[in-house]
């Protein structure tokens, strides 16, 4: 989403700008398939303290770094770590690495799984229990650019409609979009419409 930073913006102040807007992000997969790691102390140094960090999780993080590797960066990140985000489409437990269980449990965060689809492959939902047991988690992952907002609306309806009996210390909402040509103005409209439809 190079749109939404001004052009004269250093690559490495990316995110302190765009925690400056929003209190989550999915951390693609890729960044942990590259040959180095990332230095999750930045990114902890980057953000507000109330920021959240999502993991995308794809079996080949492993031809790149070892578990052990994987779990000293993430246990960095963990004060700010709520969950690994595994793609939707009902096969995740027939091709989920075992390691990835494993990181879960011993970094104490949510799996995410993609459980229903509402209309499309591009937009998956998922409920769970999250670190705090008496909260429920409610993750949606929308891959669009938003440029039409009134083929969008239909697509989440389903997913908003899950939240409205849910007060909010009972649970917790995360939405995510990603799409390589999503541009700021388009995400503001669509933040604009969540609030018209109650959130």
């Amino acid at each position: 989403m190079n749109s939404f930073y001004p052009e004269d913006l250093p690559a490495d102040w990316r995110l302190g700008y765009y925690s400056n807007e929003f209190n989550t992000v999915l951390v693609p997969s890729f960044y942990w398939q590259q040959r180095y790691m990332v230095d999750c102390e930045t990114l902890l140094d980057d953000v507000h303290s109330s920021f959240q960090f999502y993991i995308e999780c794809d079996n080949r993080i492993f031809d790149m770094v070892s578990l052990s590797e994987l779990s000293d960066a993430l246990n960095l990140l963990k004060p700010q770590l709520s969950g690994l985000v595994f793609p939707g489409g009902g096969q995740v437990e027939k091709v989920m690495d075992e390691r990835f269980i494993e990181l879960a449990d011993s970094l104490q965060v949510d799996m995410i799984e993609g459980q229903s689809e509402s209309g499309s492959d591009k937009l998956w939902c998922s409920a769970g229990s999250s670190k705090d047991a008496r909260q429920q988690v409610r993750f949606a992952l929308l891959e669009d650019d938003l440029r039409d907002l009134r083929a969008v609306r239909p697509r989440i309806e389903p997913f908003i409609s899950q939240l409205q009996d849910l007060s909010e210390e009972d649970a917790s909402v995360v939405m995510i979009v990603s799409h390589p040509q999503l541009q700021a103005a388009d995400l503001g409209k669509f933040r604009s419409m969540l609030e018209i439809m109650g959130h």
